[in-house]
């Protein structure tokens, strides 16, 4: 009886999940230009919509500090914490009668934050600014449920602050990078 019961449940496991038809999928995203930095990495989550529109959202930690131990506390001598957050939606096109080969545009909204203290300063930086991606890539599906990726991202950084330390678009309102970034992703399809 227990095996039966066992059996129906695994099975109708197995029937809710294909069901899904593969419509979530989580990715790895790396920038092959910044392979050896440890800040080009992030993840990302995207969720079939429709048939050929997706929701997207992707986000990056990168955290790289020195402690420093005294006897009655603990305190940060030296780091940089970053994250960046993004939002977005994405839209497949069709390359005639090709189902696992897919070429895509999207456009990402995002937050980037950054926080840099240098050892024996007595001033941090804190940095934050966002902007919009334009993105567009091809994505390839070798196998049912594995997605590997290919896009160029565009940025249009807005930044409202005034900075006195040194930092990634610390000088500048507005800029516009058309080709700042190559990203791969390898995405798991469930």
């Amino acid at each position: 009886m227990k095996k039966t019961v066992f059996s129906l449940l695994f099975l109708s496991f197995c029937i809710l999940a294909s069901a899904q038809n593969h419509k979530n999928e989580i990715a790895l995203v790396i920038a092959p230009l910044k392979f050896q930095e440890a800040t080009s990495y992030q993840t990302m989550y995207r969720r079939v919509l429709k048939e050929n529109l997706k929701f997207r959202t992707s986000l990056r930690l990168y955290a790289d500090t020195d402690k420093e131990i005294r006897s009655d506390t603990l305190s940060s001598n030296q780091g940089t914490v970053q994250y960046d957050l993004a939002f977005g939606i994405q839209k497949d096109l069709t390359i005639g009668d090709l189902d696992d080969l897919k070429l895509y545009v999207a456009t990402d909204a995002y937050y980037n934050s950054e926080f840099n203290r240098k050892s024996h300063e007595t001033f941090y930086g804190y940095y934050w600014n966002f902007g919009l991606r334009p993105i567009a890539g091809i994505s390839y599906e070798p196998f049912h449920n594995i997605r590997l990726s290919l896009e160029s991202r565009a940025n249009f950084n807005v930044n409202l602050q005034e900075y006195s330390a040194p930092g990634d678009n610390a000088d500048t309102r507005f800029t516009f990078k058309p080709m700042d970034q190559l990203a791969i992703s390898l995405g798991y399809l469930f």
